[in-house]
């Protein structure tokens, strides 16, 4: 960072909530410990146990914003460079975010096939394997009939012969009025695409065996991010792709891991996904403040202190001393507590400060205006109906309803997840400050 920038300024920009960290970045802060379980070695033990040619089907869900981008980042280093001396071979691993490369207000299956295709192209034919082509007759003749069946609505017919789907994607972002007629083009190929795709990914993956390598990874990210509303029928969004397409997501020939909505896991269909994926799934939770009895958050629970090494690490990354970041600890504290232990709200909360001062340390005022400010935007958006039940979770608690509200209520973090070995639930913190939670109707 520009060391010729006032102290005040590096802080606000090492703070980017919307900035996922690999983790070899300064700022990345481990916190496996304090959410109960963790996914990233658990996954990566699956995947080097199974069977390269009869792959894994993996789910990775979370609360927006908790990490798991950071989380899946750390899964793909360990997979292509194996931390520990004992697993010296390694994995490809093909990620992309399909946030950035589909619109997620409007996805379904026909969109995500094609993207999947793309890059599963794109991303082998940068790997370089000796005697693999990623540009095989059935796909380029899938290509060629789909770019026939739509003609004139297509267009971007300059495709490379490369990665032709490439630009379909684009398409599918880009021209939403179109979308209905290229899911029928795509629809009625959808069979047909997906033997096409998977006779390269069995390719690609006899190749890297062949080469010593442990086999093919695909990382689909983002899907999470996939608004949930209302379709036809009663049906959502997350319906459309996640439980009537299960079977297909499954179907991929090598080992796939998918984010996806925590809320899903909440759906009556739930069991209709894992037993299309395989496996019971286990959510990367939030960092749990109270720690293993429960009780009232303080700054020595092994959840605040994690949440504290995170602001020491931003503070080191501007070389800010953490002493002249806030007027007193109690301050930083009080933000830490206030997110719940959702780790992009700490950084939301921390650049709102920041914004509410003409330098450092931020002030105990400024914090409070930042949480405030946040309290307001809660307040506009949480349904008149949702309140009485947001009140049953003013203190811990072991099960959750499993309908639509509560589905929606943790989708939308009006409802956090925690983990001590099971799930438990809690109200997120900044709702208890606003004064129509303490009003029963």
């Amino acid at each position: 960072m520009a060391q010729n920038l006032d102290p005040t300024t590096r802080l606000y920009r090492a703070c980017n909530p919307n900035e996922s960290l690999e983790p070899t970045d300064d700022r990345y802060v481990v916190c496996d410990e304090v959410r109960g379980a963790n996914v990233v070695e658990s996954f990566e033990r699956c995947l080097r146990l199974a069977d390269p040619e009869k792959p894994e089907v993996k789910m990775f869900a979370g609360h927006r914003g908790v990490g798991k981008t950071s989380e899946l980042y750390r899964l793909k280093a360990h997979l292509e460079n194996p931390p520990s001396v004992k697993k010296p071979s390694s994995f490809e691993v093909i990620y992309f975010d399909v946030s950035e490369l589909l619109d997620v207000n409007d996805l379904d299956f026909p969109d995500l096939l094609v993207c999947t295709v793309a890059e599963v192209q794109r991303q082998l034919r940068g790997a370089n394997l000796e005697g693999f082509n990623p540009v095989t007759t059935s796909l380029q003749r899938l290509w060629d009939e789909v770019k026939g069946a739509l003609g004139a609505k297509l267009y971007l017919k300059d495709a490379k012969i490369n990665v032709p789907f490439g630009d379909l994607t684009a398409e599918f972002k880009y021209r939403p009025n179109a979308r209905a007629e290229l899911r029928d083009a795509v629809e009625l190929r959808n069979h047909d695409l997906l033997a096409a795709v998977n006779d390269l990914l069995k390719a690609a993956t006899i190749a890297l065996l062949q080469a010593g390598k442990d086999g093919l990874a695909l990382i689909i990210d983002g899907l999470d991010k996939l608004i949930c509303r209302e379709v036809k029928e009663g049906k959502t969004t997350h319906d459309r792709l996640f439980l009537d397409r299960s079977d297909q997501l499954a179907s991929l020939n090598a080992h796939t891991i998918y984010t996806v909505p925590i809320s899903l896991f909440y759906s009556p269909r739930t069991a209709q996904v894992e037993q299309a994926f395989g496996e019971h799934n286990v959510p990367v939770s939030m960092i749990n403040l109270r720690g293993d009895n429960r009780s009232e958050p303080t700054s020595s629970t092994p959840g605040m202190q994690t949440m504290w090494k995170m602001i020491e690490a931003r503070c080191r990354y501007a070389d800010v001393d953490i002493g002249n970041a806030f007027d007193k600890p109690e301050t930083g504290h009080y933000l830490c507590r206030m997110t719940g232990g959702h780790p992009r709200h700490l950084m939301m909360f921390l650049r709102s400060s920041i914004g509410a001062i003409d330098k450092l340390p931020i002030t105990r005022k400024a914090a409070e205006l930042a949480v405030r400010n946040y309290a307001n935007s809660l307040f506009r958006e949480i349904p008149d109906d949702f309140w009485e039940n947001l009140r049953q979770f003013g203190e811990p608690c072991d099960d959750m309803p499993k309908d639509a509200v509560h589905q929606e209520m943790l989708y939308l973090l009006h409802i956090f997840e925690y983990m001590n070995g099971r799930p438990w639930y809690e109200v997120n913190p900044v709702i208890r400050t606003l004064p129509k939670y303490g009003v029963a109707t």
